[in-house]
């Protein structure tokens, strides 16, 4: 992995999220796997998935070796797994517990093209039969107008929320209402903002953003908005198997 990218290990409701932003060879070979797996359409991916996105092609495995960035998706997951390993090691220290040095082995699995138009959208879900997902971004396209327009409200930080997440991915991970239950504007003016109760984040939605990527464990539910526009919005996900091993004393 010789190419250079800024990762985040991403905490925001428990399980970890790994994002970054693909090198531009990177992104410009998998917009090249994209272009090709559209064009040839080998083989219908959608019956294997839970979108309401008619066009959904998996990618054939010789392409992430054909287009040169096999070793680098499986050297992120590999990253995810050490950024999960050092976090799981530092609170092992708290009880006095050590371990011995693990080892990693990657397996990449299925491999998918979304590509997503108007109307179409992909309800809360979770991926099986592997370890870790991901989302690779390819372009940045959420439609062309918005399917509702609100008036700005005031957000729990204080400023104006105008935008939708029309096309937005969000991450799930349980249901707890922010701050106190049921509050009142009473109250609110009081606290200031309902993070006074320090209360865990739920949900995590995410503006697509060409050659962003998120890696995070399968069962973390997720879903995608639908949007009003002619364009396409693409990505792609590919799943991933991942073993540890405990490397044994000599």
């Amino acid at each position: 992995m010789s190419e250079k990218t800024k990762l985040k290990y991403l905490k925001p409701f428990g399980p970890g999220i790994l994002n970054g932003y693909l090198p531009k060879n990177i992104l410009d070979n998998f917009v090249k796997i994209s272009d090709d797996v559209i064009s040839k359409k080998i083989q219908k991916w959608n019956y294997q998935l839970v979108g309401r996105i008619d066009d959904e092609w998996k990618i054939p495995d010789l392409l992430f070796r054909d287009y040169e960035i096999a070793d680098y998706l499986d050297r992120l997951v590999y990253e995810y797994t050490k950024c999960f390993i050092t976090d799981m090691k530092e609170l092992d220290e708290y009880r006095d517990f050590y371990h011995n040095p693990i080892d990693i082995k990657v397996k990449r699995g299925d491999g998918w093209i979304n590509y997503m138009t108007e109307s179409e959208y992909n309800p809360i879900h979770l991926h099986t039969h592997c370890t870790l997902s991901t989302i690779f971004y390819l372009d940045d396209y959420i439609g062309d107008e918005q399917i509702a327009t609100k008036d700005s409200i005031d957000s729990i930080y204080g400023d104006k929320q105008t935008e939708s997440e029309d096309g937005f991915t969000s991450f799930i991970n349980g249901s707890f209402p922010g701050g106190e239950i049921n509050p009142g504007p009473t109250r609110l003016n009081e606290l200031g903002s309902t993070l006074a109760n320090f209360s865990p984040k739920t949900h995590f939605s995410v503006k697509p953003k060409r050659g962003m990527f998120f890696i995070f464990p399968s069962w973390l539910l997720h879903m995608v908005y639908p949007f009003i526009g002619k364009g396409k919005r693409v990505t792609a996900s590919i799943n991933y198997g991942v073993k540890l091993f405990l490397r044994k004393n000599k």
